[in-house]
């Protein structure tokens, strides 16, 4: 698409989005390749002699294959490793970084130093399976094979991300084929793996220091996708609001509508990805479904909600379109509520009746056991006309279980406390669902189980979260509260 010409006549007011960034998922990396090399050490350490031997009695049968096809492996593997040594630098090169020639540079280095020295510490004797004559490090021990790993793994994992799709797979699919020569021809040892690992952390903390192409979706690209879907727009602003793993954006089409886009990108895919890792290795039961494959699947999971939040009755901004944004990138256009959200709104203006029209909408999606599972204020919204919107159903789930729904109530009960108190937020909860429903809540009112948000403000009243406990514990679940109609 000719994005200069899709959007030539729209007014875009967004930060300039950097040319690099460094999302979660590439320290996600490192932090697993970490791991991962640092078991492999205390092996070779601990067991290595053994390890060796057992590998060594596997592959014995190989010692009967014709030396002359053992050197054509090898040959192959020197070759495979030439054509990936050429990919990078042209992909380098190419780029005309200097950032990237110098990240490449570093990673080589580094990765093949440390693949040396982590081989030479726990690779004391290796056993020798095939024989071959030697053709290049093909054949030969030593920490040579773990240099040479080292350093083109670094190297693939340094570069790949300024790489398009089908050359990383390619320098992957090269990588492994070297590491499975290298293995078979020469004597066997922890280098190889050791080589494959220690090339990794470094590629991955090389493209963490020195950053990576930015996958946000830039204004040019949302305009440009928004045009695509038959949703020109005139203006487009971004805009600085509570908007978890999205980038938002103010916007008025050449029809005067006004909207409110969220942008997504690879980047806030990342964000997400890691804080549903956060959640899932918790020891508390959260309730969370598996991630969605892509980001495509999620937002197409929002825009359904969304849908079917509003059909059942509950007050939600009209979805006007759902658009590519760039490489990979999505836009989600709502209609624009003018207002306010409620964890900007005065405490003095939460009267109960303004209380009972936030728990009418959640009384709303429980009778279709819809879960919003992130009810905290921010995505509450208060229009000008006096009128409550729900916003923002990137996290919730349809046909959702009792625990999910428990933890809905135990939302918003946490979080409205913070501006009513406990009793009055507990006495609108049981005007809503009842005292039964509202007492379901009670195991879910605890600090690691409610919105980073609401963990947050409740952590300023320490004696908060305890008084609200007892409030849905009572007899009564809360007492008749305060009267503020």
């Amino acid at each position: 698409m000719d994005t200069s010409r899709a959007t030539a006549d729209v007014v875009i007011v967004a930060d300039h989005p950097d040319k690099v960034s460094r999302a979660p998922s590439d320290v996600l990396r490192v932090v697993v390749g970490v791991i991962a090399l640092l078991i492999v050490v205390l092996i070779g350490l601990l067991f290595g002699d053994g390890v060796v031997a057992f590998t060594a009695d596997l592959l014995r049968g190989l010692d009967q294959l014709p030396s002359w096809l053992m050197t054509g492996i090898g040959v192959l593997a020197q070759v495979a490793i030439l054509g990936l040594i050429v990919l990078a630098i042209v992909e380098a090169v190419t780029a005309r970084s200097g950032r990237q020639m110098l990240a490449a540079v570093v990673a080589v280095v580094v990765g093949a130093s440390l693949a040396t020295l982590l081989s030479t510490l726990i690779d004391d004797h290796a056993s020798q399976v095939t024989q071959l004559t030697e053709v290049g490090l093909a054949g030969k021990g030593g920490a040579g094979p773990a240099a040479l790993l080292g350093g083109l793994t670094a190297l693939i994992a340094a570069v790949s991300p300024w790489t398009t799709r089908r050359w990383r797979r390619l320098g992957w699919l090269g990588i492994c084929c070297v590491a499975v020569t290298l293995f078979v021809t020469a004597p066997v040892a922890f280098g190889t793996v050791v080589g494959v690992l220690a090339g990794w952390v470094v590629g991955s903390a090389t493209v963490v220091i020195f950053g990576a192409p930015s996958l946000r979706p830039t204004g040019a690209d949302i305009a440009a996708g928004l045009e695509a879907v038959g949703v020109p727009l005139a203006r487009l602003e971004q805009v600085s609001l509570d908007a978890r793993g999205s980038t938002p954006y103010f916007a008025e089409t050449t029809s005067g509508q006004k909207l409110f886009v969220k942008a997504l990108g690879e980047d806030e895919r990342s964000a997400d990805l890691m804080f549903r890792m956060y959640r899932w290795v918790q020891r508390n039961d959260l309730g969370d479904e598996r991630p969605f494959s892509t980001l495509r699947r999620a937002v197409e999971h929002e825009a359904l909600v969304s849908l079917v939040a509003r059909d059942l009755g509950v007050r939600t901004p009209h979805l006007v379109a759902v658009s590519p944004a760039g490489p990979g990138g999505f836009a989600l256009a709502y209609e624009a509520v003018k207002g306010r959200s409620l964890d900007r709104v005065d405490p003095a203006e939460f009267t109960d009746r303004l209380l009972d029209g936030v728990w009418a909408h959640l009384v709303v999606l429980r009778e279709h056991r819809v879960a919003h599972r992130d009810l905290r204020l921010a995505n509450v919204f208060l229009a000008d006309d006096g009128a409550l919107w729900m916003i923002d159903f990137g996290f919730s789930e349809v046909t959702a279980s009792d625990l999910l729904l428990a933890t809905d109530l135990a939302e918003l009960i946490a979080s409205s406390s913070v501006m009513v108190g406990s009793d009055r937020a507990v006495a609108a909860a049981v005007r809503a669902v009842g005292a039964q429903a509202t007492r379901t809540a009670l195991d879910r009112l605890r600090l690691p189980l409610l919105s980073g948000a609401t963990r947050t403000a409740m952590k300023a009243d320490p004696e908060l979260l305890p008084a609200v406990r007892a409030a849905v514990s009572s007899p009564q679940a809360g007492g008749p509260g305060s009267a503020q109609q």
